[in-house]
């Protein structure tokens, strides 16, 4: 939803800035040289919006999306995007014929589905292509390595499947003191020799995410797989110790999320604020309302521990986070009026609040911070 701000009719908003995630694209670019572009836009583009996303890295020349399901997949053939689609997370139980309508690469990481593509290839007269995914220690989907011989003599019984790329998820690409990413490494380039060994070359090779792409690492692959650093977040590095990061570029955040003060009260030291007196001043206070809330993807645990900017300061968020409202304490931010903008996550030019700030006080990840943004949030789309 892209609306005006004013034409807004509850002031709380988030603007994804355009120009900061072609930036990013262009960083990532650079990062992966000669290996092909695929931009992952799934759970809405990590909260930013799939469709614009989608279409503004299309105009960057994004050579594959990846989507976690058929619904996401057809929300953007629905809008125009072309590129071809990868469903990250396989079919489950979509109708297989929207593969071919729709022109979509599932994931495998089974049997289990390959007789019934081969049936509705069959049917429809047309191939249906699939990236195999294998497990090589992240332990969600895909085949695992003593699995792999029976799944490709199963598949080369079969007519109207094409085997057309092979791929693996990292468990750990951003800590670069841990074996495991050298270990999954080795268990992929098995696998590849597998399928070339039963002269099966697939077209696609893909392993690195953001993390893997930040640390500069080395796989068998003609592909990259970037979701977070379009976005302008990732996971810090790891580094073994009296080792410096690697040089890299630095990403922008596009996202901030950004709300009103609707509502200005003094109160007097010891007055209870919020539900179940979670809160009680401990000096005369200037207390702000806000419309924004846990309901918006401001996240409860940060009653009483996180922050907003206003004015180019912090101002504490005081008692607990409500559905739709919150508190901030701006006693020590001279001007305050109704009206303000509040800036909840974001940088101004004297203080920043990042989607890994909020994730490091949570302990959970940027990338959940993100998605956690509520529909009933206007996304605008600024350059």
């Amino acid at each position: 939803m892209n609306v005006p701000i004013n034409k807004l009719l509850r002031p709380t908003w988030v603007e994804i800035s355009l120009s900061k995630l072609r930036r990013n694209y262009e960083r990532v670019r650079r990062l992966a040289g000669r290996r092909k572009m695929m931009a992952v836009i799934k759970a809405d583009a990590y909260g930013h919006g799939a469709v614009a996303v989608a279409n503004c890295l299309a105009g960057c020349g994004a050579d594959w999306f990846g989507v976690a399901s058929v619904e996401e997949a057809l929300e953007l053939r629905a809008a125009g995007i072309t590129q071809p689609l990868l469903l990250l997370g396989g079919l489950y139980m979509s109708d297989p014929a929207d593969l071919i309508k729709f022109q979509l690469t599932p994931s495998l990481s089974s049997t289990a589905r390959l007789d019934t593509y081969a049936e509705c290839a069959r049917r429809y007269r047309r191939p249906i292509e699939f990236h195999l995914k294998v497990d090589t220690g992240l332990g969600r989907l895909g085949v695992p390595p003593d699995r792999l011989a029976a799944f490709l003599e199963h598949y080369q019984t079969l007519k109207g499947v094409r085997l057309t790329g092979l791929f693996t998820h990292l468990a750990s690409a951003e800590d670069l003191l841990a074996t495991q990413t050298e270990e999954q490494c080795e268990r992929f380039r098995a696998a590849l020799a597998q399928l070339s060994s039963a002269g099966i070359e697939p077209a696609w090779t893909h392993v690195s995410n953001s993390g893997a792409l930040l640390g500069r690492r080395e796989f068998p692959e003609n592909m990259v797989r970037i979701g977070g650093l379009l976005y302008g977040c990732c996971i810090p590095l790891v580094v073994p110790p009296g080792k410096d990061l690697p040089d890299l570029p630095e990403f922008e955040p596009v996202l901030t999320f950004k709300s009103c003060v609707v509502y200005l009260k003094d109160v007097p030291s010891e007055t209870p604020l919020g539900y179940g007196e979670a809160f009680h001043t401990r000096r005369p206070s200037r207390i702000a309302t806000v419309p924004v809330g846990y309901a918006d993807g401001l996240n409860r645990a940060l009653s009483n521990r996180g922050h907003a900017i206003v004015r180019g300061r912090l101002a504490r968020l005081v008692g607990s986070i409500s559905m739709d409202l919150s508190l901030l304490d701006v006693t020590d931010i001279p001007g305050v009026n109704v009206g303000d903008e509040v800036i909840l996550m974001g940088r101004s030019e004297e203080a920043s609040i990042t989607a890994l700030d909020i994730a490091q006080m949570l302990d959970t990840v940027p990338y959940e911070v993100l998605c956690l943004i509520g529909k009933r949030v206007p996304r605008l789309y600024v350059e």
